[in-house]
């Protein structure tokens, strides 16, 4: 009897067992809670994701129009340096330590320029800024390197020779000079009591003229382009590099380029058929040597002797063509006749004519100077040699 009742109630306890473990109540309800909670933690992370995308395209956007604004900013300054003050600009001499302009015109954006000297060169700096007047949402800053350099011009008055003389410094006459044509100043003209009247006008920027012109604006006059003539000089075995003296009878032909001074002495007897002389240092004439330069009638090329320091004409000297110097011309007449025929004297610095005894100068202007464009000639101007962008 004992053993029936321990079997029945071994039975019922697996009984209760196998409901148990085959119950599936609440399981559907578990499953799902499960999947909720997948879906929320999924939908949560697209939402972090996506509000960080957003976040991301917000700030690419705004380092975009930064880095636009600055390189605008680039642009603005090599137009004010690029242009004369008479037409907008600030001119060459342009140099800032912090300059500040909205762009548009109309926002709180923004870009700030430096621009200073380094050696030759200049460094621009623009910092370009996306702001909403408090608040700077992207910044990008650019930083160019310029150098100066000829740009040819074929329709800007300045990129002809129209004067008999011209200099950015002072214009000096004394003794016998005479001048076929006009002659400018941006600075003053003072004339000694023997000075011959120039035949055309004489005219001034500074506060003295003695020659009783107008007083004119500041004028401008053509730039020569070393780097092209020095081309054309390697290219034809024409290049010479340091001191050249000539102190011989010559005859030289075509462009002759010397990254250096040049000296012509006593007892040299120079022509110079269809060519030029280039000199980056100092050209100086002493004694009384004799220079022809003669054009036939196929040469288009007026340039004649041209330097980057002082030209110095102290001899008997016929020149054909343009005189022309980024230092100061002195031309004095020392027993000798000083003739610059169908051309024009063009220094940056000063002029200094000086003419002795039965001897003097006479200058006479080319008209046809006054509508030519030479080539390897132009208005000078910045141009980038180098562009980065920096923190």
């Amino acid at each position: 009897m004992k053993v029936v009742i321990i079997l029945i109630k071994k039975n019922i306890k697996n009984d209760e067992i196998k409901n148990l473990l085959s119950n599936q109540k609440g399981m559907a309800l578990l499953t799902t809670l499960i999947f909720v909670f997948i879906l929320v933690t999924f939908g949560v992370a697209l939402l972090t994701m996506t509000g960080n995308d957003i976040k991301l395209s917000a700030l690419q956007r705004d380092s975009t129009e930064a880095f636009y604004i600055a390189e605008a900013g680039i642009d603005k300054a090599l137009w004010y340096l690029n242009t004369p003050k008479d037409n907008g600009g600030e001119g060459l001499e342009w140099r800032t330590n912090e300059y500040r302009e909205s762009y548009p015109a109309v926002s709180n954006n923004y870009y700030q320029l430096t621009v200073v000297t380094e050696q030759d060169i200049i460094k621009i700096t623009s910092r370009g800024v996306v702001s909403d007047g408090n608040k700077v949402y992207g910044s990008r800053k650019i930083e160019v390197k310029a150098k100066k350099a000829i740009c040819p011009s074929h329709t800007s008055p300045s990129s002809v020779y129209k004067y008999a003389i011209s200099t950015e410094g002072n214009l000096t006459f004394s003794g016998d000079v005479v001048i076929d044509g006009d002659v400018h100043s941006d600075g003053n003209i003072s004339a000694g009591p023997l000075v011959s009247p120039v035949t055309g006008e004489a005219t001034a920027s500074g506060g003295t003229n003695e020659l009783g012109g107008a007083n004119y604006a500041t004028q401008m006059y053509p730039k020569i382009d070393f780097e092209y003539y020095k081309g054309l000089a390697v290219a034809n075995d024409t290049y010479y590099l340091g001191l050249k003296v000539f102190d011989t009878v010559e005859t030289i032909t075509g462009i002759h380029f010397i990254e250096g001074d040049v000296e012509i002495k006593k007892g040299a007897d120079l022509e110079i058929i269809d060519g030029t002389i280039f000199a980056t240092g100092t050209i100086t004439v002493i004694s009384t040597p004799k220079i022809r330069r003669n054009q036939t009638a196929g040469y288009d090329n007026p340039l004649a002797i041209i330097a980057k320091g002082d030209i110095t004409l102290l001899a008997d000297v016929h020149i054909e063509g343009i005189v022309q110097t980024e230092g100061e011309i002195k031309i004095r007449s020392v027993q000798s006749l000083i003739t610059v025929y169908n051309g024009a004297v063009i220094a940056d610095v000063i002029v200094n004519l000086e003419g002795s005894g039965d001897y003097g100068i006479d200058i006479s202007h080319d008209p046809n100077l006054s509508v030519e464009n030479i080539i390897g000639t132009g208005i000078e101007i910045y141009k980038i040699i180098s562009w980065q962008e920096i923190d």
